[in-house]
């Protein structure tokens, strides 16, 4: 999105200056920069769709109806997307992403939810809530969803394409996502390679696709050689020279909770791998789904959460390295 050349002519007043957001896509998304340079995105709203959205967050965000007029031309009503803080550029870049992308794909629902339930994703990284650091179990989880994005899905689907999956930090159902394909990522440091399965949905198949589960053991020790802050790293240094990916990718790992002047704290954690492999979840692997309970979940049961031994998965499994599972995983486009 080229912003850079929005904020080289700012407009005056309360005037602003606006371009389509990406050449050649959907036209009724739009970028924008005011007088202050205060970052818009604006999507327009069909003729006839009377929904009205006025919201403020604590973090820099700003979302209201308004009436426009593009380049001279009439006046048309707009969802404005204003971003108060330079921190929130990376994820308002993608917020307009997903928007354009789901209206290409010719998404049914008005626009004002369409930019709701896309706003909705990124609640914590717009909440307000202080960061903080990362409970252990959060820095494993994240740690573990970064191992499999660098060494595991990358070098089968490429970098960027691995980015682009890794949906887990925008509040979707599985850790990466792809059309027909869900993976969702555990990572534990218990002795005995448990891992904790939040609910009957988190090892469901995506409605019409396919599941796959990626186990990460790991020992806390002082002579391992990984961490946390490693793992970004390892990222930062692939994508380098995107400057786009860069930016998405920064957006994310904010999103899932990790701030870079944390850094020195979460290198205290040093891990040393234990075990890894790629599990195929389909009927009959060990694990709690809805169908699972006959008559569906008691009425006054809220949450459901158990431990799954993957030593009694071993049927299932359809890698334990990263070269083995290339077949397996989504490939790079030629």
């Amino acid at each position: 999105m080229r912003w850079d050349l929005l904020e080289a002519q700012p407009p005056s007043g309360e005037r602003l200056t606006v371009r389509r957001a990406l050449a050649g896509r959907h036209p009724d998304v739009l970028i924008a920069v005011d007088a202050a340079k205060r970052r818009h995105v604006l999507v327009e709203l069909p003729n006839g769709e009377l929904g009205e959205i006025a919201e403020r967050t604590s973090r820099g965000i700003a979302v209201q109806t308004a009436e426009l007029r593009p380049g001279g031309e009439a006046t048309k009503r707009f969802i404005e997307i204003v971003c108060l803080d330079a921190q929130g550029y990376a994820a308002l870049d993608m917020i307009a992403v997903e928007l354009i992308e789901a209206l290409e794909a010719g998404a049914s629902i008005g626009r004002v939810r369409l930019v709701q339930n896309v706003l909705a994703k990124w609640r914590r990284f717009w909440s307000g809530i202080a960061q903080g650091v990362l409970s252990k179990e959060e820095q494993l989880g994240l740690f573990g969803e970064l191992v499999f994005l660098n060494r595991w899905l990358a070098p089968a689907a490429g970098m960027a394409a691995a980015v682009k999956m890794w949906r887990g930090p925008a509040g979707a159902r599985n850790d990466f996502e792809t059309p027909g394909l869900g993976i969702e990522v555990k990572t534990t440091g218990r002795v005995d390679g448990a891992h904790v399965i939040h609910g009957l949905d988190q090892l469901l198949e995506p409605p019409g696709g396919n599941l796959m589960l990626f186990s990460l053991v790991v020992r806390d020790e002082a002579s391992g050689t990984e961490s946390l802050p490693a793992q970004v790293a390892e990222t930062r240094a692939h994508i380098a020279e995107d400057y786009a990916l860069q930016s998405q990718f920064d957006a994310l790992i904010y999103a899932a909770g990790y701030d870079d002047r944390l850094a020195a704290e979460y290198a205290k954690l040093v891990l040393r791998i234990r075990d890894t492999g790629l599990y195929k979840v389909v009927e009959g692997f060990p694990r709690f789904v809805p169908a699972s309970l006959v008559g569906g979940v008691p009425v006054g049961v809220s949450a459901v959460e158990y431990q799954l031994r993957l030593d009694a998965a071993v049927a299932w499994l359809l890698a334990a390295t990263p070269l083995a599972a290339a077949p397996y995983l989504p490939k790079a486009e030629p």
